[in-house]
């Protein structure tokens, strides 16, 4: 009986050792740095280099750096500068030179990343 419980400790260690060498990787947390920009009426008014990590939402990120407000997940003013829905001004972001194409609450940044947001009167 002794024998068996032996063996039957033997193949479980065993066993448990070479799952371990099989589990994934978590995803490592990196380090980011990335510039923000904040242009109104097509005049900068802050640049501001961050530093951050790869699983934080660029909405936390301006959040931690700016005065932020926001509805339904939708930035309508930062540092004091509001939107104006007559006047069609609106906060707009563009990610190294290209449009957004999701919520600042669901972009992650990457590093060197350079992240514009504009106030700016549709034409």
């Amino acid at each position: 009986m002794q024998k068996l419980v032996k063996i039957t400790t033997i193949f479980t260690l065993g066993l448990g050792v070479l799952g371990a060498g099989v589990q994934p990787a978590a995803a490592k947390t990196k380090t980011v740095k990335a510039r923000i920009t904040l242009t109104v009426d097509h005049k900068k008014i802050s640049q501001k280099k961050v530093t951050t990590t790869s699983k934080t939402t660029l909405m936390k990120v301006l959040q931690k750096h700016y005065t932020i407000k926001q509805n339904k997940g939708f930035i309508t003013a930062i540092n004091g500068h509001k939107q104006n829905a007559k006047t069609q001004k609106y906060w707009l972001y563009k990610i190294n030179g290209k449009d957004a194409t999701k919520g600042a609450s669901k972009t992650y940044l990457k590093n060197n990343d350079h992240v514009n947001f504009t106030l700016n009167a549709e034409k």
